[in-house]
């Protein structure tokens, strides 16, 4: 094999993918759930001291973004350890969907 036909291979097997860019992607996803995960902390614990009520509506929304990180996960890997994170992380949603629902409508 020549240099151009290593280099052709080597495109085709990458898609034109850069691969310095994917790393840089997959960071930034882990940094944002890091920084959401806080970010929600912070909110739940700032509500609570001001309010004395849990702020459902953002665990909805990071349980929701999480849930959807580890469906994509499991669509494109096929573990099943994703799959069952995605069914955890999905049953949570739900139930901070719930309470949040029944939070603003005063039944709580």
């Amino acid at each position: 094999m020549n240099k151009e036909e290593i280099l052709a291979k080597s495109r085709e097997e990458n898609k034109n993918q850069d691969i310095y860019e994917y790393d840089v992607l997959k960071s930034a996803g882990s940094i944002a759930t890091r920084i959401g995960l806080i970010l929600c902390c912070l909110i739940s614990l700032l509500e609570v001291i001001f309010t004395g009520k849990v702020s459902f509506g953002s665990w909805f929304i990071f349980f929701g973004m999480l849930s959807t990180l580890f469906l994509v996960k499991f669509i494109k890997l096929h573990r099943r350890h994703e799959l069952l994170v995605t069914v955890l992380y999905f049953a949570l949603c739900i139930m901070f969907f719930i309470l949040f629902i029944i939070q603003i409508t005063g039944v709580m």
